[in-house]
């Protein structure tokens, strides 16, 4: 197996995903590509299947590291995390008709099934008696916590295992309908960071649910929504976890989170667009004002920076801090429609609102 034929393979079968997605499994350009990387099959055999191993930000092709990566492989790692694929083992016999209907699952929403020649490993989330979704949720806090005490200007953010936790929400999202049962509570405040990062991840999966909004753009909201926050990473702990109100200086600090965390996301390699102008964005108004000052009626807050306003603010409010008690859901539902056109987008509240009261939330 040559890397220039395992490259040509996965450019291929990427390029018949994409078109997939973007046009229909009947296309011809799909039936081109998909028919390209067949033909570079017999290449890739080892004794008698070719396997491709998801190990972290890592593939591994036939038991063998990628020594050298590319845009393709970067797409096909984090299409099987999204997917929640571990391994894939393509078996000798295959016929082109099978190859291209598992291209096709891999291009849809569903689960990939395993095939006479293709054997699919998929990461399940088993509720077993005694873990629960909440469960599911702390343990992904803790890989939060994890991935931004690590985080640093000399640095490299764990991006895979943070398309992990987004996994794991949009899974506990699935088994419960109550967003409310899911977002979690504060338990000390030095873990406010990791918690309401991951209370906002999936309060803006919740929304972008409830919008039809497609698998694909729902990772992406989810990571922006659980990255959001990280540029308080680069804020003084002292002021970060202050027990009382911020005094002017310390609140000017933390008014700079938002540049910090743009700056910091732009200077990754790996890092998706959208969480770059989300970390930037979220403390801007729908009006145009709000912070960071630079932005102030330059332009309009992205939809998704949009999204993740109205759930930094809903879980802000509904948190208990050493220097606010919580408020309950119906009032925060009311002074989000109190700032509906002025400091949030009416549309989006008013989606935010009737999708809590569906699940009888309020």
């Amino acid at each position: 197996m040559t890397e220039v034929k395992l490259s040509d393979f996965i450019a291929s079968i990427m390029s018949a995903l994409s078109n997939c997605t973007l046009y229909s499994e009947k296309h011809p350009i799909v039936n081109e590509f998909s028919e390209n990387a067949f033909g570079l099959l017999k290449d890739l055999y080892t004794d008698e299947s070719f396997r491709i191993t998801l190990l972290g930000d890592s593939l591994v092709f036939n038991d063998n590291p990628l020594t050298e990566k590319g845009i393709h492989f970067d797409n096909l790692a984090k299409r099987l995390r999204r997917k929640g694929i571990e391994k894939i083992e393509i078996r000798r016999g295959i016929m082109i008709d099978e190859f291209t209907k598992f291209i096709v699952g891999m291009a849809s929403k569903g689960t990939v099934l395993t095939s006479p020649h293709i054997s699919v490993g998929v990461v399940e989330v088993r509720l077993n008696e005694g873990f629960s979704v909440k469960s599911l949720v702390e343990e992904n806090i803790s890989k939060i916590k994890g991935v931004y005490q690590g985080i640093s200007h000399d640095t490299e953010l764990d991006v895979g295992g943070m398309e992990d936790v987004v996994v794991g929400l949009i899974s506990a999202l699935k088994r419960e309908s109550n967003v409310l049962n899911i977002i979690s509570p504060i338990k000390t405040n030095n873990e406010y960071t990791y918690v309401h990062a991951t209370n906002v991840s999936v309060l803006t999966i919740f929304q972008a649910k409830t919008l039809g909004m497609n698998e694909e753009t729902i990772y992406d909201v989810g990571l922006a929504g659980l990255l959001h926050d990280v540029g308080k990473m680069f804020v003084p702990t002292d002021v970060l976890n202050k027990q009382t109100s911020l005094d002017l200086k310390e609140w000017n600090l933390m008014k700079l989170h938002p540049v910090y965390g743009a700056r910091y996301l732009s200077t990754l390699q790996n890092a998706p667009k959208l969480a770059i102008i989300v970390a930037f964005e979220h403390h801007m108004k729908f009006d145009g004002s709000g912070y960071p000052d630079a932005a102030q009626g330059s332009k309009r807050q992205h939809l998704i920076s949009q999204m993740v306003a109205i759930s930094d603010f809903f879980d802000a409010l509904r948190t208990e801090r050493p220097y606010r008690t919580p408020i309950e859901t119906n009032s925060i539902v009311n002074l989000l429609t109190t700032g509906a056109g002025k400091d949030f987008n009416g549309a989006l509240v008013e989606n935010f609102a009737g999708a809590l009261m569906d699940i009888n939330a309020i």
